[in-house]
C-alpha cells in the first residue's frame, strides 16, 4: 500500500509541475465601426453613398510555456449596409499559430481560415479591384517553418505555405467572370542566413511555386472557361543592417523566372461536351525586390516600404505588384495620438492569353491620416478619413473614394495570464 502510495505522489508531483508550467492565455475584444462611403464600389460615376456599421467580436485563446506556445484569435465582423440590405455580410476569421524553441531549431506552425466579403478583399495585392458586386470569398492557408542553427552566426530556415481561395458560384451574372476565379498556391521556400556582426546580416533564398487557377461562366447552352497553371523560380539576396536598438534597414532584390501554360475552352452547358479549346503557354522573367525601413523614437515612430513581387491572384492569373508605402506615428500627449498611412500599388497580369479584357492592369493610391484617443485603459476611440483612387486600364476608368469613420473598441484589462 505504501508503494502504491508514493508512486501516485510522485505522479501527482510531476503533473503539478507540468500544469503550473503553463501560462493559459484568454484576451476578449470588441468594437464597433461606423463608416461613410461615398464612392463605395470605386465606380467612376457612383450610384449613391453608403453608411456602413460593423460590429466585431474577437476572441484571443492560448497557453505559453517555457519552449513553445500557442495562440488562437477568433473574430466576427457583422457588416451593415444602411439602405442597402443586399449587400449585409457576416465576416468570420480565424487563425491559430504555435511555436516551439529547441537549443538549436525553432519551428512555426499557423494555420487559418476565413469568409470574408469580396468588398473588403479586392483591393490588395492578390484582389482584381473589382467592387461592383458583393461575392462571398473563402479561403485556407497552412504554413508550417523550420529554423535551425548552423552556427553561431549562420542558420537555414526551410518552410513550405500552402492557400486555397475560392468564391461562392451563382448561375450567371457578373460573379462568374474572370474577376473572381478559384485559386490555389503553395510554395517551397529555403533561407540560409549570416550575421556578419551583431548588426548587420546577410541572407540568401530560393523558393519554387505552383499557382493553379480555373473559372467558368455557364450559360443556357454554352459555358465558357480558363484555366492557368503557373510554376515560378525566385532567387534573392538581401541585407539587414541596425543602426540600434530602434532603427533598422533591410533591403534584397533577386529574379524569378516563371512558365505559364492556359486552356481556354467553350463546352455544351447540358452535357458538358467541349468543342473548343485553345492551348497557350508562356515564359517569363522579373525582378523582385524588398526594402524596409522603420525607426521608433520617444515621440512615436515611423517608416518606408517598398517592393515588387509576383503575387497569386483572384483575376484568373497571377499579378506583379510593385508597393510603396509610408506611414507616421506621433504622440501628443499621453493618452492622445496622430498618424497618417500612405500607399501605392500598381499590378499587371502576368498571362499566356493577349486578351487585354482579362488582364486587369490598375493602379491603387491611398491616403489615410487618423486621430486616436486612448479613452481608458481598456476603452479606444479612433477617428479617420480615407482618400482612395483606383485607374482600371482595360477599362481607361478612373474613380475616386472617399471614406470617414469613428471606431470605438474595448478590450478588458483582465488578467490573461491564468496559471
Amino acid at each position: 500500500m505504501k508503494i502504491k502510495t508514493d508512486f501516485w505522489l510522485t505522479v501527482l508531483a510531476f503533473a503539478s509541475q507540468d500544469v503550473f508550467a503553463l501560462d493559459f492565455l484568454l484576451e476578449p475584444d470588441f468594437s464597433i465601426k461606423e463608416r461613410y462611403e461615398d464612392n463605395l464600389r470605386l465606380q467612376e460615376h457612383p450610384p449613391r453613398d453608403n453608411w456602413i456599421t460593423t460590429v466585431s467580436p474577437g476572441l484571443m485563446l492560448g497557453y505559453i510555456a517555457e519552449n513553445n506556445e500557442l495562440k488562437s484569435n477568433f473574430k466576427w465582423n457583422e457588416l451593415i449596409y444602411h439602405g442597402e440590405s443586399a449587400l449585409d455580410f457576416s465576416e468570420k476569421l480565424g487563425n491559430i499559430s504555435h511555436q516551439f524553441k529547441g537549443e538549436r531549431f525553432k519551428t512555426d506552425l499557423s494555420a487559418s481560415y476565413s469568409e470574408q466579403s469580396s468588398l473588403t478583399t479586392q483591393l490588395d495585392e492578390t484582389g482584381s479591384g473589382d467592387l461592383r458586386i458583393q461575392v462571398p470569398r473563402f479561403s485556407k492557408s497552412i504554413s508550417p517553418n523550420l529554423t535551425y542553427s548552423l552556427s553561431e552566426k549562420n542558420s537555414l530556415q526551410l518552410g513550405y505555405s500552402y492557400s486555397d481561395v475560392s468564391f461562392e458560384k451563382k448561375t450567371g451574372g457578373i460573379n462568374n467572370s474572370l474577376n473572381f476565379s478559384d485559386y490555389t498556391y503553395e510554395q517551397f521556400f529555403a533561407t540560409i542566413s549570416h550575421a556578419y556582426t551583431e548588426r548587420l546580416s546577410f541572407n540568401l533564398s530560393g523558393s519554387y511555386s505552383i499557382y493553379e487557377s480555373s473559372n467558368e461562366t455557364p450559360g443556357i447552352f454554352i459555358t465558357s472557361g480558363l484555366s492557368q497553371s503557373s510554376t515560378t523560380l525566385n532567387y534573392q539576396a538581401g541585407v539587414q543592417y541596425l543602426f540600434d536598438e530602434k532603427t533598422q534597414l533591410a533591403f534584397s532584390a533577386g529574379i524569378r523566372d516563371t512558365e505559364t501554360e492556359s486552356v481556354q475552352f467553350r463546352k455544351v452547358t447540358s452535357t458538358g461536351d467541349i468543342f473548343s479549346q485553345s492551348d497557350f503557354s508562356r515564359n517569363t522573367m522579373g525582378h523582385v525586390f524588398s526594402a524596409n525601413f522603420s525607426r521608433g523614437t520617444e515621440w512615436g515612430s515611423f517608416g518606408f516600404n517598398a517592393g515588387q513581387q509576383l503575387n497569386p491572384a483572384s483575376t484568373g492569373n497571377q499579378q506583379t505588384t510593385t508597393t510603396f508605402s509610408a506611414r507616421l506615428f506621433y504622440n501628443l500627449s499621453e493618452r492622445l495620438s496622430t498618424g497618417i498611412n500612405a500607399s501605392y500599388l500598381q499590378a499587371e497580369a502576368v498571362s499566356t492569353l493577349n486578351n487585354s479584357n482579362i488582364s486587369n492592369n490598375r493602379t491603387l493610391t491611398s491616403l489615410s491620416p487618423t486621430f486616436k484617443w486612448r479613452w481608458s485603459d481598456d476603452m479606444n476611440l479612433e477617428f479617420s478619413y480615407s482618400f482612395r483612387q483606383q485607374n482600371l486600364e482595360t477599362s481607361n476608368q478612373t474613380a475616386i473614394a472617399d471614406s470617414v469613420q469613428l471606431q470605438f473598441s474595448y478590450q478588458p484589462q483582465i488578467n490573461r495570464q491564468v496559471k
